[in-house]
């Protein structure tokens, strides 16, 4: 058996002159010595004619490239074809003993005189040579090993392992677990964060020695480590671990309390204390009210075994009351039987109502301009938590502001300035957020005890979020929270596929989705509720994220009043590719947005009475209104050219951070796409969805029903467009895999589907 490397049957070679060649592929173009190209095997090359060299492969950069074919003798079994990004896994054998599982998505179909085995999660592809590679494809259909293939296909073993490598490296199939028993990676993820999860400033021999001693017998899939890290120059670190939890009030119709349990050390001296048992609050599925919310909190601290109760506390009663009921609880052995209780932050309104709750209870080291300080923090996807200790008595003397998202991580570093803590310790905690997460894949062990191709977890480590602190002496410190986590592949029924694409993609909707957009189809395009979880229909929030840029305001109702009747703006409305005159204000780029995705109250039949709702002007199946407008701004004056999320409840752009080489690729290909030439348009409104918003309700028909809300969506804009007297287009393709590295978002959950280029007034 042989794996032989050719240049891709897709490759063109062209000699432009001077001793040099010109290589065409699915990726682009590359230049090299002519020599060095006539070097280059061609795919019809056999083991018998040799190949590229390893040394020549290593020199040519493979962005689509290079071809690998597997052979038997001079026979060929299969050629793995790449696409128009770089295989990044080199193609490795198979193992014999390893159980192999053909990919969900993976589907065989013949094209003219080829038999191809696609997958539209890439462009690369496999060509079948021999009937009997067909036949390992359909055994596949059940997890199999490479001998128990080589049987029922009538191939070598090494044919098969050959083959089943070139699948692998392009996800077509992967190793799975014949197990029953779940193994935690538990010991190998305590090893790795024991040298990888610190900081210089914050690594030492007792944080270590702890660590290997942390009781973790009774860890399962929720097993993770928690660095809680002091930035006082002490270098401190405490520790922390997730194991079940197992306490009263975990069951029963009226249980609060999650069967997950985050037990807190203090280290000091190489010697750890429990500071304090963390556990989730299951919120109830319907709202409770405030009289029976009160009883269930009281409930819950009796589980907890504590003498604290809400109801004879005027302090926790106004917190519950303004913020709602804790995230989480926690025992604080040792502190005056206190509890801690932590509460989300949902917008700046109700942190100054909570500054005025604090300062009456007594809590000393608060104020309103502390607070307020705090105000750029708040918001974004993961809310700020209050931290706050309840005594039977009243409330503890310090609290703690736990920052998650990361914007608002991003702007912690001012906000502590303003809070006066000192510059070299801010310096500290932002370089330990600005640490890049680390992650790596832990396989498991074969029977004789060596390292095999089947994944057993996948484990990272990172900084989960920062606290700000107000002691009662009035100092205000800073903590951050690195945490190592393991998420694990080898359960029977659940593979590395399944971790890394949601399961609401169904395999039509991913086909119809890869190739029907630019990025991951090799050919062009031109005019030619099944889960138990529902979506969750929430009107957006008024707040706007930290960081956000805040649009002019516009009144919807007077900007309509003056608009020409619709029935002449209907007539009017023509596509315009003028995109060379003046820049585009960004105020009328504001009003645009405002008139197309204003959220304006609806009310529906409900069971118990008429509901309301977050309507738009444009009809949206479910009322989901799955579908964001994220704008690539090039020339609009008042704003820097780059990406931008829309938030219509606050009426503001979040800056997307993603690569500048790729915005300018999805505005240049609204230009190829509108027959514009090489101008850009000044704006581009690209229409991104969030498949699984949609797909968790909808089977079978969500991808077209995105696209008919796309449709209707690129109407409301181009109408509107019109109204205001600006020029609009829609483009007719877009590169989806272009628009997810030029924002940063998730190709399988936050997508691009459509575009719309605006310009400015005539």
């Amino acid at each position: 058996m042989s794996i032989v490397r050719a240049l891709s049957p897709q490759v063109e070679v062209q000699h432009v002159g001077d001793g040099l060649c010109e290589l065409t592929g699915p990726s682009g173009t590359l230049v090299v010595p002519a020599n060095f190209a006539e070097a280059i095997a061609r795919n019809e090359v056999s083991p018998s004619g040799g190949g590229v060299s390893v040394k020549l492969a290593e020199r040519l950069a493979d962005g689509g490239f290079l071809s690998v074919t597997a052979y038997d003798g001079d026979r060929p079994l299969a050629t793995l074809v790449p696409g128009v990004r770089p295989i990044v896994d080199i193609p490795v054998n198979a193992l014999r003993t390893s159980a192999y599982r053909l990919s969900r998505f993976a589907y065989l179909h013949r094209v003219k005189n080829d038999v191809l085995l696609e997958i539209p999660t890439t462009s690369a592809y496999l060509q079948i040579h021999d009937p009997l590679v067909a036949a390992v494809v359909a055994g596949l259909a059940f997890d199999q090993t490479p001998e128990r293939l080589a049987i029922t296909s009538g191939l070598s073993v090494g044919g098969v392992c050959e083959v089943l490598g070139l699948m692998k490296a392009i996800g077509i199939v992967m190793p799975v677990s014949r197990g029953l028993d779940f193994v935690p990676a538990v010991r190998s993820l305590i090893e790795w964060a024991g040298t990888e999860a610190l900081p210089l400033s914050h690594q030492n021999r007792d944080y270590r020695k702890v660590l290997e001693d942390l009781p973790h017998e009774d860890a399962d899939s929720g097993f993770h480590i928690g660095f809680e890290l002091h930035h006082d120059g002490s270098g401190r670190v405490d520790l922390a671990i997730a194991l079940p939890y197992q306490g009263k009030g975990t069951s029963g119709d009226r249980a609060l309390l999650a069967d997950q349990g985050f037990y807190e050390f203090d280290v000091v001296n190489g010697r750890e204390t429990l500071m304090g048992v963390f556990v989730h609050l299951i919120q109830p599925d319907l709202p409770l009210d405030p009289m029976e919310q009160i009883q269930r909190v009281d409930e819950t601290l009796t589980a907890l075994g504590t003498g604290c109760r809400v109801s004879a506390n005027s302090a926790a009663l106004g917190l519950i009351s303004l913020l709602g009921m804790p995230q989480m609880m926690a025992t604080l052995p040792g502190r005056d039987d206190a509890v801690r209780l932590l509460f989300s932050m949902p917008d700046v309104g109700k942190l100054a109502l909570t500054a005025q709750i604090l300062e009456q209870a007594g809590v000393t080291g608060v104020g309103g301009q502390r607070f307020a300080a705090l105000e750029p923090l708040v918001g974004g996807e993961s809310t700020m938590r209050l931290a706050v200790d309840l005594v039977p008595l009243g409330l503890g003397p310090r609290i703690g502001f736990e920052v998650f998202d990361p914007q608002s991580l991003g702007l912690l570093g001012p906000v502590l300035e303003d809070l006066g803590v000192d510059r070299s310790m801010i310096q500290e905690a932002v370089a330990v957020i600005s640490r890049p997460a680390s992650e790596r894949t832990v396989f498991q062990e074969s029977g004789n005890g060596s390292a095999s191709d089947v994944p057993a977890a996948r484990q990272s480590i990172r900084t989960n979020h920062a606290k700000v602190g107000f002691e009662a002496s009035g100092d205000v410190v800073v903590k951050t929270y690195v945490v190592a986590d393991s998420t694990p592949l080898d359960q029977v029924g659940k593979s590395v596929e399944d971790a890394d694409i949601p399961m609401s993609w169904e395999f039509h909707d991913l086909l119809f989705h890869s190739k029907s957009r630019l990025g991951r189809g090799r050919g062009k395009l031109a005019g030619t509720a099944r889960f138990t979880i529902m979506p969750n229909v929430k009107k957006p929030s008024i707040q706007a994220f930290p960081g956000d840029l805040l649009l002019p305001s516009v009144d919807i109702a007077s900007v309509i009043a003056s608009d020409d009747p619709f029935g002449q703006v209907l007539e009017r409305r023509e596509s315009s590719r003028e995109w060379e005159g003046c820049e585009l204000p960004v105020a009328d780029l504001a009003e645009l947005l405002a008139r197309v995705m204003h959220i304006i109250p609806r009310q529906v039949p409900g069971p118990d009475g008429n509901i309301e709702l977050a309507g738009r002007v444009y009809p949206s199946g479910g009322g989901l209104y799955e579908i964001d407008i994220v704008v690539f701004a090039d020339r609009v004056a008042g704003l820097a050219p780059g990406a931008y999320l829309y938030r219509q409840g606050s009426h503001s752009l979040g800056s997307l951070q993603g690569s500048k080489v790729e915005q300018g690729k999805v505005l240049f290909g609204a230009s190829e796409s509108t027959g514009a030439g090489m101008a850009r348009p000044q704006a581009l409104l690209t229409l991104a969805a969030r498949f699984p918003d949609l797909a968790l309700k909808y089977e079978g028909l969500a991808y077209a029903l995105m696209l008919k809300h796309v449709g209707v969506m690129m109407a409301t804009i181009q109408y509107s467009a019109t109204a205001m007297g600006l020029g609009s287009v829609s483009v007719g393709a877009g590169d989806s895999d272009a628009f997810a590295l030029a924002t940063g978002l998730d190709y399988y959950r936050h997508g691009s589907i459509g575009e719309v280029a605006v310009s400015s007034r005539p």
